[in-house]
C-alpha cells in the first residue's frame, strides 16, 4: 500500500514540476522553477526517509512479536504431544485391565486407578469391597446409600476390576 502511495505522490510531483517548467511561472518570492522543484524534491526525500524509518521500526516490532509467538507455539505443541502420550497410556490401561488369579484377594493394583473416575464419596468402595465387606456394610461405613455402593461395584466389575 505504501508503494502505491509513494508512486502516486511521485507521479503527482513530476506532473507539477513539468507544468511549472512549461508555463515558465515564477513563485511569489521570485525564485525560479528549478529552486521550487529542488525544494519539493528535498521535502519528498525527507518524507521518504521518515517513512522508511517507520517501516523499519514496524518490521522490528513485528519480527519480535513473531519470535515470541513461535516460541509459545512450540511450547504448546510440546504440551499437546505430552498430553497425547498420557491419553494413550490411560486408554491402554483401560483397554487392558489386570486379570486377577482365582483364589487371590481382589485387591486393586496401584497402577490401575479406577479412583480417578470415582466421585470422592466412592473412592474407598473398591478397597473396602476387596477386603470382603458387603455393599450394605460399605454403605453404612461411608454414609452413602446401598444402591450407590452396588452401582459402583457393578461398574467396576464390568470394567474388569473385580471378578
Amino acid at each position: 500500500m505504501t508503494t502505491v502511495w509513494l508512486a502516486g505522490l511521485t507521479v503527482g510531483l513530476l506532473l507539477l514540476a513539468l507544468w511549472m517548467l512549461q508555463t515558465g511561472r515564477r513563485t511569489t518570492e521570485g525564485s525560479t522553477m528549478e529552486e521550487t522543484l529542488a525544494t519539493v524534491m528535498q521535502e519528498f526525500d525527507q518524507e521518504n526517509k521518515e517513512l522508511l524509518r517507520s517501516i523499519t521500526q514496524l518490521k522490528r516490532t513485528h519480527d519480535s512479536e513473531m519470535t515470541g509467538i513461535k516460541a509459545e507455539l512450540a511450547s504448546l505443541r510440546e504440551q499437546v504431544h505430552m498430553l497425547q502420550e498420557q491419553k494413550d497410556e490411560l486408554m491402554q490401561k483401560l483397554a487392558n485391565p489386570i486379570p486377577h488369579a482365582p483364589g487371590q484377594a481382589d485387591r486393586l493394583s496401584p497402577s490401575v486407578q479406577p479412583m480417578l473416575y470415582l466421585k470422592e464419596d466412592y473412592r474407598e468402595v473398591p478397597a473396602l469391597y476387596a477386603d470382603g465387606m458387603s455393599p450394605h456394610e460399605i454403605a453404612r461405613k461411608l454414609g452413602i446409600g446401598d444402591g450407590e455402593v452396588a452401582m459402583v461395584i457393578q461398574m467396576l466389575k464390568k470394567q474388569g476390576f473385580f471378578s
